[in-house]
């Protein structure tokens, strides 16, 4: 039980600093080209790219998860899962929006 309140508190955390975040960079320009550290500083295609780059730190992430057999199998294939339909959900939203955004202009 002491690995989910890890979990959890490092949950909230990344919670709150992307809330924060948002509202603090809400106005700003978002950049297409270039470094940029946060995430609402990008505009919807540089957000769909940062998705697609984030599958194989989220399998390396799950093989490390794996190795360390803390969880039962079951739980296992639930983060799997998890994994998987939050990347999808995420580059699947950032594409429409992108797609949107290019429409408009």
């Amino acid at each position: 039980m002491e690995i989910y309140g890890y979990l959890i508190v490092s949950l909230a955390a990344v919670l709150a600093v992307n809330l924060v975040m948002k509202f603090v960079l809400k106005g700003k320009e978002k950049k297409d080209r270039g470094f940029v550290l946060f995430y609402q500083r990008l505009s919807y295609r540089r957000r769909f790219i940062r998705a697609l780059w984030g599958i194989p730190f989220m399998a390396v992430m799950y093989v490390i998860i794996y190795q360390l057999n803390v969880f039962t199998e079951p739980q296992l294939q639930i983060i799997a899962v998890a994994f998987v339909f939050m990347v999808l959900g995420d580059a699947g939203y950032n594409y429409y929006r992108w797609k949107r955004e290019e429409q408009a202009a």
